[in-house]
This record gives structure tokens, sequence and C-alpha cells, in this order.
């Protein structure tokens, strides 16, 4: 079995930050370290699982289960990126990220999701795909990618119907 690093950003426990840790490590999460910086409450895992899906979607159980009265917001890495979030994940530099979508250098980048004040933002999953399509990342890269975007609209989605826990997931990855 494979070990994945990722973290799941939750809502605030209900108990204290010391009670939280110890609740998330006595049901299930063991493997992971519950963190609190700038008010954003975060459990980062190294899972062994299978695959990258079936390790989220067991570590949000198990967060959803710890008793500690959070809900799952976010997985992150999160699939909206600058320019210099696709530099870091490609290993590639900010001036290359630069001349992809200026178009300069390759053909058809994605199109930027929305602009951020002034700077464009993309869909990892997008450009993801595109850099595998030209030999520069690897195929789990792309398929991480889409867990991660699948899974954040199912917990969107559970959110806005008032649920704590996405119901369909499994079959929509």
């Amino acid at each position: 079995m494979d070990t994945y690093n990722f973290s799941l950003v939750i809502t605030r426990p209900t108990v204290d930050e010391e009670t939280a840790a110890d609740q998330l490590y006595g049901g299930g999460c063991d493997d992971a370290t519950f963190s609190v910086s700038g008010g954003v409450y975060e459990v980062e895992f190294d899972r062994e699982a299978p695959s990258f899906q079936e390790a989220v979607l067991s570590a949000i159980s198990d967060v959803n289960k710890a008793g500690i009265g959070s809900r799952v917001v976010r997985v992150v890495p999160d699939d909206l990126v600058n320019a210099n979030a696709i530099a870091k994940r490609s290993g590639k530099t900010r001036q290359a990220v630069r001349f992809w979508y200026l178009g300069e250098r390759g053909e058809n980048f994605p199109a930027p999701r929305a602009i951020v004040g002034e700077s464009p933002v993309w869909s990892w999953v997008s450009v993801a795909r595109w850099l595998h399509e030209r030999g520069e990342l690897d195929a789990n890269a792309v398929e991480t990618a889409q867990v991660i975007a699948t899974v954040n609209r199912e917990i969107e989605a559970a959110s806005e119907k008032g649920s704590s826990q996405p119901g369909t997931m499994e079959a929509s990855v």
C-alpha cells in the first residue's frame, strides 16, 4: 500500500483543542497531525491506503466519527491555483508558467476559471491534464487532482444540503 499526504480543513471543534487532538488520535486519525493557524483548523494525514481516493474518504469518515463536533470543509491542496502554485506543483519556473498562459510556449493552455484581484486562477485538474498530455506530469498527479476536486465538490454539495458527510462521493469519483 502507498502512503498519501493531504490535509483536511475542518470547522472549529466544539471541544477544546487538546481534547480534539486526543479524540482524533484515538478515533482512527493516529496517522494525522491536528493544527490551528490563523483560526484555520487542519488535520494533515500521511495515510496508507490502496488509492488516494480511499485515503481521503477514510480520513473524512474518521474525522466525522471522532466526536469533536467538526465537519470537513475542504481537502487541500485545493483545485484552484494561481501561477505561483502552478509553478510549485509542476516543478517549473513562474516565468515558464507565464509563457504558457500568454500562449508564448505551448498551445491550448487551459483558460483561467476566474480572475481574483488582477490575477488569473486556474483549475489544477485542467492544468495537470495539460501538463500530462505534454509529458511533463505523471498520471498519478492528474488522478490526485481529480479526486481532490471531486471530493471538494461533494463536500460543498453536502454542506448545501445540510449534511455533514458527502453521501455519493464513492460513486462519483
